[in-house]
């Protein structure tokens, strides 16, 4: 029963140290569309979502995602959705810049 109340303490400390911790978002591909080169190119690959990518159309202003079709994934090397049977895994990249991040 002693370890009771030290299994107590560090659970508090445990907690406390977790929850004031900053949130730190994981990288999702979404480009920041600040560059001539990011609109040209204007698809991204989402990296957690296979079925949805990033569209950049304005310089300026962050990508907006799109999805594809029912039974269909994003492959990278196609800018294409296509069916769930011709789509490969491939290395996500990150894209040339990221959103910005409001303070």
């Amino acid at each position: 029963m002693k370890f009771l109340p030290l299994f107590a303490v560090i659970l508090i400390l445990g907690c406390s140290t977790f929850c004031s911790g900053a949130a730190v978002a994981k990288p999702t591909g979404q480009p920041g569309c600040q560059t001539a080169e990011e609109v040209e190119v204007a698809l991204y690959a989402h990296f957690y979502l296979k079925s949805a990518f990033w569209v950049c159309s304005t310089q300026g202003v962050p990508a907006t995602l799109a999805q594809c079709p029912i039974a269909s994934a994003w492959l990278d090397s196609a800018k294409a959705c296509v069916p769930w049977s011709q789509w490969v895994w491939s290395p996500t990249v990150q894209p040339p810049s990221q959103p910005e991040v409001a303070a």
